[in-house]
C-alpha cells in the first residue's frame, strides 16, 4: 500500500490516493489511467518528488520510481517554485560598486559600496541560477492571465511563484487562500 499525495496546482486532481502497488511507477501509472490531464499537467511542469522520505533528483529519479517501496510509502508531487531570470545586470552592476568601493576603501563610502555590490553581485547570481515560470498566454493572444495588479482582492492565480521575503520589509499581501464559514449558534 503506498499513499500519493499531491500538492499545489495538482490537487484540482485529488490529494490524497492510497493504492496497493509495488513501485512509484506503478502507482503513477495508476493514477495517469484513472484521471483525465494528470499527466499532461504532470509532463508540463517542475515538479519535486520525496519517495519514502528521499528527494529524487536527475540522478535517482529513474531508479527511485522503479525500485520497490516499503509498505506504508508516501510519494509527495510538490511544484517547484520558479523566478524570475536575468541578473547579469545586478551581477554587472554591483561587480562595478565593489571594485569603487575598494579604490576609496579609505573613505566613509568605501566599504559601503564594497557591501553593497556584494549584495548585488549574490542577488544577480541567485536571479540566473532561477528557471523562469511559464505563463499561460489566452487564445486571443498576448495577455496571460496574471491577477497580481489588476485584482481588487489581490488575490494570486493558483500555480505561481511566491515571493519571499526576508528582514522588515513594508508589502502589499499576497492572499493565498480565503474562506468564508458560517456557523448558526
Amino acid at each position: 500500500m503506498a499513499k500519493i499525495r499531491l500538492y499545489g496546482d495538482l490537487k484540482q486532481y485529488g490529494d490524497k490516493f492510497n493504492m496497493n502497488v509495488e513501485t512509484a511507477a506503478e502507482a503513477l501509472n495508476g493514477l495517469y489511467c484513472q484521471i483525465k490531464g494528470l499527466k499532461k499537467q504532470i509532463m508540463n511542469g517542475f515538479f519535486r518528488v520525496r519517495i519514502n522520505g528521499v528527494d529524487m533528483n536527475e540522478g535517482n529519479l529513474q531508479f527511485g520510481l522503479h525500485s520497490r517501496i516499503p509498505q506504508n510509502a508516501v510519494i509527495h508531487i510538490v511544484p517547484k517554485t520558479e523566478g524570475a531570470k536575468g541578473g547579469a545586470f545586478s551581477f554587472i552592476a554591483g561587480a562595478v560598486m565593489f571594485v569603487v568601493g575598494a579604490i576609496f576603501y579609505w573613505t566613509p563610502m568605501g566599504y559601503p559600496l564594497m557591501a553593497t555590490g556584494v549584495g548585488l553581485m549574490i542577488g544577480g547570481v541567485a536571479m540566473m541560477l532561477t528557471k523562469l515560470p511559464k505563463t499561460e498566454k489566452l487564445a486571443d493572444g498576448g495577455t496571460n492571465k496574471n491577477t497580481s495588479f489588476s485584482n481588487l482582492d489581490n488575490t494570486i492565480a493558483q500555480g505561481a511563484p511566491v515571493p519571499l521575503c526576508y528582514g522588515l520589509t513594508k508589502i502589499g499581501s499576497k492572499v493565498l487562500s480565503q474562506g468564508l464559514e458560517t456557523i448558526d449558534g
